[in-house]
């Protein structure tokens, strides 16, 4: 269970610094992976993280923050899933309209869980 939570926390860390280091290049890569995959895809990936970290919350010190960081990934992954009331094209339009300093908080708030869900492994 520690090397999932292992490889998730190295994710979060990876994708924050790609989004503070290469604002341009990140916004480009989510912006064609957003409209290249089908929204079912899109919302599977939130989705398996959360079952992940919701079974991996057991090996952290603190698995109640683990286990609602993985209840808020699934329920992500439903919400895109079914898209009550155009609510995916809504955080869509609002993730294009972002400035990059909007993608460099993103990433520093990325890097930061990514650090402290490691520093929580038991």
């Amino acid at each position: 269970m520690k090397y999932i939570v292992y490889l998730l926390g190295l994710l979060w860390i990876a994708a924050g610094t790609a989004a503070i280091l290469y604002t341009e290049d990140y916004k480009a890569f989510l912006k064609g992976a957003m409209e290249k995959l089908d929204r079912w895809v899109l919302a599977l990936i939130p989705a398996v993280f959360g079952l992940l970290l919701l079974v991996a919350a057991s090996s952290t010190t603190h698995a109640w923050f683990i286990g609602v960081i993985g209840v808020l990934g699934i329920a992500k992954g439903v919400l895109i899933y079914f898209n009550p009331a155009g609510l995916f094209e809504i955080s869509r339009d609002w993730l294009y309209g972002l400035s990059d300093l909007g993608y460099r908080l993103m990433g520093i708030i990325a890097l930061v869980l990514g650090t402290v869900v490691i520093s929580w492994i038991q």
